[in-house]
């Protein structure tokens, strides 16, 4: 119910005298909390105290599950303050409550992006552009979530018709860029990467992604001198160093590079990506996996990983590690668990009738396109290493194809594998070859590479028998082979 003394506060909100009003409305909570309360939200939220905004809308939300426009501004209020589950059910009521309301679709299509669950939020927006057709902002959410999706093609031709119609829609090129780059298109991404720097063109974020897409697309000298512009201007976070170590890498400046992941490490300790390349750089390799680094890696990679890998790089491992697995212990395998399982190659090589087949990859990406091969039986998100430890099942065979180059530390992999065979169960794996005895990390690949007779010793030591090995080349690094080795090891019966 509207009063004198909040009908004047709400004057003060709509001249824009917004201390003012916040003050009345505050004066007005303990005898008007509903009325006063909901006008304070919508204030706090145009001033993006998102946190403050949550603690005045959630409870009048809750108190009041029928009110869809309360419950879409107490969505947007949690998610942009990073209470993420509570935005999706607070969207969620509005959506029950007002199945009409274009607003409450694109809240729930928003918290449900936030919260991974893009199925959703898609769905969402597109209940939305059934209400509203052509709505900008559901248009671009929509080309956003098909995206984080992997439906790339879609996403570009959703980013490509909302740019006919704006061709100063920013996030528009951003968008594409990323759908370009994803698809390997870097000399595209780039181009777009140029439009959208040039609406904005002093934003460092902006500048950076153009230095990136630079980078991607071999202008190297292009990329360290925007790099270094940015570092000049006084936007020197970590993220720009790692790229700036990363830039001067592929120019060959080692020591140069070095410096940069030293100055990324200072201002963020807990970066793996820059702690991967210092190790690659100074030979002090890490003791654990890298996570962080695997799953960056290969979620920008998963939309054209098999048509680069395969096309582009000659690999053929899965193939000649199946061959492999088959001379050296036979086709009878009931069970395998694909270890490091990405968009599925080893899957396809091993399927057969009666056969169940379990993938693990640290990359959702990677497994939305392994999952679309309809090939596997379960698929699971999570570093290799976790998952071994974490469970109880048993696989006849586990077979990781070019996955162990991105660990450094086998031994407690070997050992875990052991415990999820079955006496005479078969473990197979692909290594890149080292040139000594030791391990190795050449910083211009960023892989590691293994010594077959220090791994045999290793695989001996957690108990495993019959270990077999066989030269492989990996793949193709700069049209030059990449000496490699397949493994394999049996449990005994």
């Amino acid at each position: 119910m509207s009063t004198p003394q909040l009908e004047a506060a709400l004057n003060l909100h709509r001249a824009g005298r917004l201390d003012e009003a916040e003050q009345a409305y505050r004066a007005l909570l303990p005898t008007q909390p509903a009325s006063a309360g909901r006008l304070l939200g919508v204030l706090l939220l145009q001033r993006e105290r998102w946190t403050e905004a949550a603690a005045v809308l959630a409870p009048l939300s809750q108190a009041e599950p029928r009110d869809a426009e309360l419950a879409v501004n107490a969505s947007l209020a949690l998610r942009r303050s990073g209470q993420v589950e509570p935005a999706l059910l607070a969207a969620r009521c509005a959506t029950a409550s007002d199945p009409q309301r274009m607003s409450a679709w694109n809240a729930l299509g928003l918290a449900a992006m936030e919260s991974a669950a893009f199925d959703e939020a898609l769905a969402a927006f597109e209940s939305g552009l059934k209400l509203s057709p052509g709505h900008p902002a559901l248009c671009l959410h929509r080309a956003q979530c098909l995206r984080r999706l992997g439906r790339y093609h879609e996403a570009g031709q959703a980013f490509f018709e909302l740019l006919q119609a704006d061709p100063t829609l920013l996030e528009g090129w951003r968008g594409l860029a990323m759908v370009n780059a994803a698809l390997g298109s870097h000399d595209l991404a780039l181009e777009c990467r140029t439009r959208a720097l040039s609406l904005q063109p002093a934003d460092p974020e902006l500048r950076l992604e153009h230095a990136i897409a630079q980078l991607l697309h071999e202008q190297v000298e292009a990329a360290v001198r925007s790099i270094e512009a940015l570092i000049a201007d006084g936007h020197d976070d970590a993220q720009t160093w790692a790229w700036l170590g990363r830039a001067q890498l592929k120019r060959g400046e080692r020591e140069a590079a070095r410096a940069a992941f030293v100055e990324a490490q200072k201002r963020d300790p807990q970066d793996q990506v820059a702690a991967h390349f210092l190790a690659a750089l100074t030979g002090e390799l890490p003791s654990g996996v890298e996570s962080d680094y695997i799953r960056r890696l290969f979620d920008d990679f998963a939309g054209h990983f098999e048509s680069t890998l395969v096309g582009k790089l000659g690999y053929a491992t899965p193939a000649r590690l199946a061959a492999f697995i088959r001379e050296h212990a036979g086709d009878r395998f009931a069970s395998v668990l694909d270890l490091g399982c990405g968009t599925g190659l080893m899957a396809v090589e091993l399927a057969a009738e009666g056969r169940v087949i379990d993938g693990v990859d640290l990359s959702t990406r990677m497994l939305d396109v392994a999952r679309d091969k309809g090939l596997y039986r379960s698929l699971y998100a999570s570093e290799v290493l976790e998952f071994l430890r974490g469970l109880d099942q048993r696989w006849d065979l586990i077979a990781a194809a070019d996955v162990f180059v991105y660990i450094a530390e086998l031994a407690p992999v070997f050992a875990a594998a052991f415990e999820r065979l079955p006496p005479g169960g078969v473990l197979a794996f692909s290594i890149e070859r080292s040139a000594s005895d030791a391990t190795e990390l050449p910083a211009e690949t960023g892989r590691y590479r293994h010594a077959p007779q220090a791994l045999r010793a290793q695989l001996a030591a957690c108990g495993f028998i019959d270990i077999a090995e066989q030269p492989s080349e990996i793949r193709l690094e700069k049209g030059e082979p990449v000496a490699g080795v397949l493994l394999l090891a049996k449990r005994p019966r």
